[in-house]
């Protein structure tokens, strides 16, 4: 038996300033911690069946994030997030475990929220939105090149202590929120000043959560 499990967690404190494969070490040390019947792969070197949303960069910590697990038998989704959270570092905490539906999290995911911390005005907002164009230049796979990243930001809302971005990601289209910070205000902008606030998938009316 072969069951998908859908975790929902956040990511702060002292665990946002170590990379992806250091926390996916932390994550498979709280699975086995749990002793949840998680399923491994074959082959000869079998590894647990784990896979994460969007990897999350160094120095950013996340509201809700998300993983997809396989577990060998039926536990009730109460008692996974309680046994997880019995064996996660501080800094982890599961928030809720469910059946995903469709693809997995990683090949779902098409949309994120950033929240930031900074000096923003209705009017920097406004530019950005109003234009139909903004190129500058972007690390791609085949190197540096000027990118027109205006599609990939859908939308942004002022806040009392600075915005909320809603960007393109996931695997097909990733806009990193670094690149849209300086467009709004003078602040210089580091990973440990943004939190990612949720990650969405296409729905048929429009985007919902994973």
């Amino acid at each position: 038996m072969d069951n998908k499990i859908r975790l929902r967690f956040s990511k702060t404190d002292t665990l946002r300033f170590i990379g992806h494969l250091d926390f996916l070490k932390v994550f498979t040390q709280t699975i086995r911690r749990s002793s949840l019947p998680i399923a491994y792969s074959q082959g000869f070197n079998p590894h647990q069946i784990i896979s994460f949303a969007l990897p999350l960069p160094l120095g950013m910590e996340s509201v809700h994030d998300y993983a997809d697990i396989s577990l060998t038998a039926d536990v009730p989704y109460d008692e996974i997030v309680e046994k997880l959270n019995d064996a996660a570092p501080q800094g982890l905490h599961i928030l809720v475990a469910y059946k995903p539906t469709g693809a997995t999290a990683a090949a779902a995911t098409t949309v994120a929220d950033y929240a930031f911390t900074a000096n923003v005005t209705d009017e920097a907002i406004k530019k950005v939105l109003d234009a139909e164009s903004i190129v500058i230049p972007k690390k791609t796979k085949s190197g540096v090149k000027n990118t027109d990243i205006r599609s990939d930001i859908l939308d942004i809302k002022k806040t009392d202590s600075g915005a909320i971005l809603r960007l393109s990601a996931g695997s097909a289209k990733f806009l990193n929120p670094l690149l849209v910070v300086p467009l709004l205000t003078d602040d210089t902008p580091c990973n440990s000043g943004l939190s990612r606030l949720e990650l969405y998938q296409n729905g048929e009316d429009g985007i919902i959560s994973l």
